[in-house]
């Protein structure tokens, strides 16, 4: 893989547009274009978990911004995989796919965020206030979040992501 900088302009998968660059992504574009997102990604939930506020728009919008950005890139590449596969382009999902997996994990094991979920719907006055779509995904995000292993601590952490990883790579 090329060590070039990767930019907006050179590679696809970083290019704002509302459809997927199909025609124009290569494997070359895909260990460099998903590491940058998934770096902008922890970032942007660092700030997220350090300054998160339980209402809709301090909680549930950035997170879905931080969210879409990368799954819309990943999903460029899955469908890309599926239907013109390569073997270069199954090497570089298989490089990065660990690292998405891994944000998916810290994402879904945020003691922040879920208890930012938590109080957005154990506050009368905020959850008040939310539709009855936006309650059913608030509701949704608190059952994946325990699905996702929130709770879990230490050994029982660590043996649960080395599950969801391996799971990952059989897929």
């Amino acid at each position: 893989m090329a060590d070039a900088p990767v930019s907006t302009d050179n590679n696809p998968l970083l290019a704002d547009v509302s459809l997927p660059l199909f025609d124009q992504v290569k494997s070359e574009h895909v260990v460099p274009g998903i590491r940058s997102l998934l770096e902008q990604s922890h970032k942007q939930l660092d700030d997220l978990e350090s300054n998160v506020t339980p209402t809709w728009s301090g909680l549930v919008e950035p997170l879905e911004r931080i969210i879409d950005r990368i799954s819309r890139a990943w999903g460029t590449v899955s469908h890309l995989k599926a239907v013109k596969d390569t073997e270069a382009l199954r090497n570089a999902v298989e490089e990065v796919q660990p690292e998405r997996v891994k944000l998916s994990l810290r994402i879904s094991q945020s003691k922040p965020l879920y208890e930012a979920f938590k109080s957005l719907k154990e506050t009368p006055s905020t959850w008040g206030s939310l539709t009855g779509a936006q309650k059913r995904i608030v509701e949704g995000e608190l059952r994946d979040f325990v699905l996702g292993g929130v709770a879990l601590d230490g050994k029982d952490r660590e043996r649960f992501n080395e599950i969801q990883q391996e799971l990952s790579q059989l897929s």
